[in-house]
């Protein structure tokens, strides 16, 4: 079987973004503008993949190249790779700068929740029939 699809977006134009925005209803949108000769970009890009596919039914993450995208990175001001933008309904609720994992995943449960919290809750799991572990033998002083 193959891989899982990629679920990060690459915005390749304007008019692909504007058509996200639109289209997201309630979600919130998590844009990573990036270049591709910026190394901590490319280096946080597996974590936004994985973030992409826990939190998938409440956040749209996107990609936006700067250097493809110009007139995009000028309009939300972009000056350093990679800025991640937080939007909801189309309003910028959070700028920040920087590749630390943590920030990303702080910021993305401060408005989203925790992962926990997006998806279904798990059966609880069931231990029918075993049997417990001994207890270990104690140690009795000789007599």
């Amino acid at each position: 079987m193959a891989g899982a699809p990629k679920k990060v977006i690459v915005i390749d134009s304007k008019s692909a973004f504007t058509k996200i925005l639109e289209d997201a209803g309630t979600k919130h949108i998590l844009v990573e503008f990036f270049a591709t000769w910026c190394g901590p970009c490319a280096m946080i890009g597996p974590r936004l993949e994985q973030l992409a596919n826990e939190y998938a039914s409440r956040l749209i993450i996107l990609k936006i190249d700067v250097d493809e995208n110009e007139e995009l990175a000028v309009q939300y001001d972009v000056s350093s790779m990679p800025t991640f933008v937080i939007i909801k309904n189309g309003v910028t609720l959070l700028q920040f700068v920087g590749s630390n994992p943590e920030k990303i995943v702080s910021v993305v449960e401060k408005y989203v929740g925790k992962v926990e919290e997006t998806q279904p809750p798990r059966p609880p799991s069931t231990n029918a029939g075993s049997t417990p572990a001994p207890a270990p033998p104690s140690k009795q002083a000789p007599a």
